[in-house]
């Protein structure tokens, strides 16, 4: 009986054990094993970044995203809940950022803060006491990872460490992320409790990355932080190798974000890049050492193949207006043929598309239809370079427009003695203050001549005409009758 009672109680463990967030060990205390690539994986190409499994990413889940959009480019179990350390700190950087006033808050590091990090957790280091700006709070725990530093944020906008969880899981959940996400500590240090995913963590990373001043911290692989009342200045070097020009791992379009590692956690990263007017944001997940900067790339790689940007300028500039100006000198070579060029209107307005390549080629060939023209002048020369002929209106997808003027790519001249065109005459008679029609020879004398000419050719004829004969006044014949 006592041995079927063991037996029970050993399968009734193993089902709670079974329960638990994430699928694998918890035991911060084993020793951390790179996970490798599958034996029989294809070889990623970097010849061909285009062609991108599953299998030639090392990181057992993984997410890559357009940032302006979050069109999802690549996925590998990206709703496979897993521990996401360090990177946590996205989240509780980007509430902090909200929340303060980065000039004037002053944050006194308790000694709970620093004692709530475990021995191999990294650390600025600060000291009980020490009274540190918030600014250099957030940049200290997103570009050198310090517990103490995310604890010390938490405490002073919060009160306490749970607190602060409940105020991350109320964000994580207004942003857009799923039950699958739960915080309970601002640092990601170990916790079964403390879990994500990768598609949760692209969305908090999307929406922070909106942040300049986010975006300026986690771009940087140093921080000099100034002195305190405790310390005095130093340099704060971050571990993010693809930011570090003499690391082998320096991927040159990256710009950021935030790295994180535990054991039960693996290697993990968040990162962002730019190519162009193109921005993607990854997350890769129980990665290894090197893998977490290696999927990294090759999920930027892959991106930059699918995703375009192009604006309206460049689609109109691929089949620019062609129109025909009349009243062209006869010396000119083009006959009075005008290409016009385009010019925004607000040169400060960014209205680039980015989409994949079919959503560019579709909008290339249906330009006409979501654009509209308005023009502003005759099409008649002269006309000079630059000069304004209409204006463009474009009709962005989300519903805004932007206007852009379409102008004379070259100078047109006017033919000799040629008539006025009607703009011409309205602004002739607009100028003339005389209300009455002015006299002018021009207007009279070919009028004069004809009629003269008229009664002249009248009178000849009639003078030279000759006169008819008369007819002879016969008298009609007497009746006669027969008898």
């Amino acid at each position: 009986m006592s041995h079927r009672l063991l037996a029970l109680m050993f399968v009734i463990a193993l089902c709670i054990g079974s329960l638990a967030p994430p699928a694998f060990a918890e035991d911060e205390q084993n020793v951390w094993v790179d996970p490798q690539l599958p034996s029989d994986a294809i070889p990623w190409d970097k010849t061909h970044p285009e062609l991108l499994d599953e299998d030639m990413i090392v990181a057992k889940s993984a997410i890559l995203i357009e940032a302006s959009t979050g069109e999802v480019l690549f996925e590998k179990n990206a709703d496979e809940i897993l521990y996401p350390a360090s990177t946590t700190k996205i989240l509780t950087a980007y509430i902090a950022l909200q929340m303060s006033d980065l000039e004037n808050d002053v944050v006194t590091v308790s000694q709970n803060a620093i004692d709530l990090v475990p021995p191999t957790y990294s650390t600025v280091p600060l000291s009980a006491g020490e009274e540190v700006p918030m600014e250099d709070l957030i940049a200290a725990m997103l570009v050198m990872s310090g517990n103490e530093a995310a604890n010390a944020v938490a405490e002073y906008l919060s009160g306490s460490i749970d607190a602060f969880a409940d105020l991350m899981n109320e964000t994580a959940q207004m942003l857009g992320c799923s039950a699958d996400t739960h915080f309970v500590n601002p640092s990601g240090v170990h916790d079964v409790n403390h879990y994500s995913t990768a598609r949760d963590l692209a969305i908090i990373a999307q929406v922070a990355m909106q942040d300049s001043r986010f975006r300026q911290m986690v771009s940087s692989a140093t921080y000099q932080m100034p002195d305190t009342n405790k310390r005095p200045a130093r340099t704060l070097v971050g571990g993010t190798s693809i930011l570090k020009p003499d690391d082998n791992y320096y991927y040159a379009d990256a710009t950021g974000i935030k790295t994180g590692f535990t054991n039960a956690a693996g290697y993990c990263f968040v990162g962002s890049a730019e190519r162009g007017n193109i921005e993607l944001i990854s997350v890769v997940l129980y990665t290894s050492r090197s893998g977490r900067w290696t999927d990294t790339k090759k999920l930027f790689e892959y991106g930059f193949t699918q995703i375009a940007s192009i604006s309206p300028e460049s689609l109109y500039a691929e089949d620019p207006r062609v129109i025909d100006i009349s009243g062209f000198s006869l010396d000119d070579a083009q006959h009075g043929e005008l290409t016009l060029g385009i010019r925004a209107v607000d040169e400060t307005r960014d209205m680039t598309i980015i989409g994949n390549q079919e959503k560019i080629d579709l909008l290339r060939e249906n330009f006409n239809q979501v654009s509209v023209i308005q023009w502003t002048r005759e099409f008649r020369a002269p006309i000079n370079i630059g000069d304004v002929m209409g204006i463009l209106t474009f009709y962005a997808e989300d519903g805004t427009t932007a206007d852009y003027e379409l102008v004379a790519t070259r100078s047109v001249a006017a033919r000799e003695n040629a008539p006025p065109t009607l703009e011409q005459i309205e602004a002739y008679t607009a100028s003339d203050e005389n209300p009455w029609p002015r006299f002018s020879a021009d207007y009279f004398v070919p009028p004069a001549l004809v009629l003269i000419a008229l009664i002249l050719l009248f009178r000849f004829i009639k003078k030279h005409r000759k006169k008819r004969a008369k007819a002879p006044n016969i008298k009609p014949p007497k009746k006669r009758y027969l008898r």
